[in-house]
């Protein structure tokens, strides 16, 4: 089996003009999973006018009262993030043309499955082929009075769990960001590879704010930062202005 030369497994691919697929047009997908067999990912930036308090009842959920709740699942104390105006918390977004469960992409370590690997890596990095891409550490603290445990996450852009439990528990928790999103973007073996080789698709590593940000202006935004990336590169001398800036017409 060939291995791929650019995995991107927890980066976006931010649509580029040279595009032709009309589903993807100015579209942000955050890949979940990229190996030898194909890529799994979904888009972040397509509003439904669903609510997921309107196709899921909001009753409590299946596990018996007093069940304990999955990891992360306990209340921190932080303070809850303001939702963007006009936008409610539990908006649904469509995550690609392929049809696929109801899940939701959040920042609750331990409730579900870790998504991609933010240091990015290489193909032939044992780490960057762990399609999870995220480590956990198991703390021992035996000097303590009564000894203790801790488990220590490697940073993740987000999070991703499809189980109704977890998602009627995400729903309260007004402590932590989420996104709910319905269907799936797929690529079989190659295929992304050739819309890469094709000019399809900008790639830069993924990041939670623009995971979990307001996405009206999120395609643009990282536009921007592939095009910063490219000018660095070609000129590492050259002062750019921060990517939120965004470019000026009249200074060449």
């Amino acid at each position: 089996m060939t291995s791929i030369e650019q995995n991107c497994t927890g980066c976006f691919l931010v649509a580029s003009p040279y595009l032709t697929d009309g589903h993807f047009f100015r579209s942000v997908v955050f890949v979940i999973r990229h190996t030898e067999e194909g890529a799994f990912g979904v888009v972040i930036n397509r509003s439904t006018s669903k609510r997921f308090s309107e196709v899921v009842e909001m009753s409590s959920p299946s596990s018996e009262p007093g069940a304990s709740q999955p990891a992360g699942a306990e209340a921190t104390g932080a303070a809850a993030p303001t939702p963007p105006a006009g936008v409610p918390r539990d908006q649904i977004y469509l995550g690609g043309p392929v049809e696929g469960p109801l899940l939701a992409l959040h920042e609750v370590a331990g409730i579900g499955e870790p998504c991609g690997d933010p240091e990015g890596g290489t193909p032939n990095d044992p780490a960057s082929q762990d399609p999870a891409g995220a480590k956990m550490t198991l703390h021992n603290h035996p000097a303590e009075a009564w000894g203790s445990m801790s488990i220590q996450w490697s940073e993740v852009p987000a999070w991703m769990t499809a189980d109704e439990d977890h998602l009627r528990i995400l729903a309260r928790r007004e402590d932590a960001r989420l996104k709910f999103i319905v269907g799936y973007s797929g690529w079989g073996a190659g295929q992304l590879e050739q819309e890469l080789d094709g000019g399809g698709w900008l790639v830069t590593p993924a990041d939670p704010d623009s995971i979990f940000d307001p996405t009206d202006e999120v395609w643009e935004k990282l536009v921007h930062r592939c095009g910063h990336a490219i000018l660095q590169e070609l000129r590492p001398d050259l002062t750019l202005p921060d990517e939120d800036v965004g470019f000026d017409p009249g200074v060449n």
